[in-house]
C-alpha cells in the first residue's frame, strides 16, 4: 500500500499530511495560531526520512529522577523542534508512552522492545506533541493512541487505532494508570497519574527552581491562563496524592511534596496576576497540611 506523503514542521516537529498535490502545506496548522509561532524566515518543512538519514539525530534513553527504574525519558539529541521528551512508564500491567517525539527509528524501537518490554499504548497530552504519533503506533504493531476529543480538530494524521477519549478522566491498564483532563493550555490538555507521579506536559510548567509550577495559554508567546482555568487544574489534581511532578523536558522534575506545590503555585499565580487568591483557594487552605 502506498503511504500518503507527509512533511515534518521544522518548528514544532509535527508530522503533517501533504496538500492535494503532494507538496507541503502552505503553513503548519499547529504553529500558525496564538499558542505557537512560525519561525523567522517563514514556514519550513522536512520529512521523517530526511531526519533519519541525516545521521545528525539520535534518541537518548535516560532514567528520570523521580523513578529511574520505572520511568524512562526518551529525547532527541541534539534537540529537535520543541525538544520535548516522551516518558516510557513501565508498570506491572504493561508499558505506556506518555507524549511523542518526532524521531522514531529502528534502534529506538529495538531498545523499547528488547530492553524495556515493549509498548501497550501511547497517550498524548496535547497537540504540540502529536509529532509522529502515527509512525510510533505502527512501529509497535498498531497500538492505540489516546488523545482527548476536545483536541480532535488538531489531529491531521490519526493513527489507525486512534482513540478519542471523552470526559475528565480515563483509566488504562485495568486502572493502573489514570489520565486526567483539566484543559487550560488546550481544551483537551491532559495529565497522567501513576504511582503518585504526575506527568504534566504543558498543562503546567515545572519552574527553573524546581520548587513551583506555572500555567500558561502560550509559553513561547507569554500568554497567561486566567484564574478560573488555573483553579480547574488544581481542582482536577486535588483528589489525588501526588509526590512527584514530571514536566515536558529532561530534568524538569519536582521530587516530593508535589500536591502541595501545585496548590501553593496556583495560589501565588492567582495573586500575582492581580486576583484575590483567597476567593479562589481560601476554602482549600487545609490542603497546605496534606501529607502524601
Amino acid at each position: 500500500m502506498t503511504r500518503t506523503p507527509s512533511f515534518v514542521c521544522v518548528t514544532c516537529g509535527v508530522n503533517t499530511p501533504a496538500d492535494p498535490s503532494g507538496k507541503p502545506q502552505e503553513s503548519c496548522l499547529i504553529c500558525d495560531e496564538p499558542r505557537q509561532y512560525i519561525r523567522q524566515g517563514g514556514q519550513e518543512w522536512t520529512t521523517l526520512d530526511e531526519l533519519k538519514s541525516s545521521g545528525k539525530y539520535t534518541n537518548v534513553f535516560s532514567p528520570t529522577e523521580a523513578d529511574p527504574e520505572h520511568m524512562i525519558s526518551i529525547s532527541t539529541s541534539p534537540t529537535y523542534a520543541i525538544g520535548q521528551r516522551g516518558i516510557l512508564v513501565k508498570t506491572p500491567k504493561g508499558n505506556i508512552l506518555w507524549d511523542c517525539i518526532t524521531l522514531i527509528d529502528d534502534e529506538t524501537v529495538r531498545k523499547i522492545k528488547e530492553e524495556h518490554g515493549g509498548l501497550q499504548a501511547i497517550v498524548i497530552s496535547h497537540p504540540h506533541y502529536y509529532s509522529s504519533l502515527k509512525e510510533w503506533s505502527e512501529a509497535f504493531g498498531g497500538i492505540p493512541v489516546y488523545t482527548h476529543t476536545n483536541d480532535r480538530q488538531w489531529i491531521q494524521r490519526p493513527a489507525d487505532n486512534h482513540i478519542f477519549w471523552e470526559g475528565t478522566s480515563l483509566d488504562l491498564l485495568d486502572g493502573e494508570i489514570k489520565v486526567l483532563c483539566p484543559g487550560g493550555h488546550f481544551d483537551g490538555s491532559s495529565l497522567l497519574l501513576w504511582n503518585k507521579n504526575l506527568l504534566v506536559a504543558d498543562t503546567m510548567m515545572v519552574a527553573a527552581s524546581r520548587k513551583s509550577v506555572s500555567f500558561m495559554y502560550s509559553f513561547p508567546n507569554y500568554w497567561p491562563l486566567g484564574p478560573n482555568e488555573v483553579q480547574t487544574i488544581w481542582k482536577t489534581v486535588r483528589p489525588y496524592e501526588v509526590d512527584n511532578i514530571l514536566g515536558a523536558w529532561v530534568g524538569k522534575e519536582i521530587v516530593g511534596n508535589g500536591r502541595n506545590i501545585i496548590f501553593n503555585s496556583a495560589r501565588l499565580y492567582t495573586q500575582y496576576s492581580g486576583h484575590d487568591s483567597d476567593k479562589f483557594y481560601g476554602s482549600d487552605s487545609d490542603e497546605l497540611s496534606f501529607k502524601n
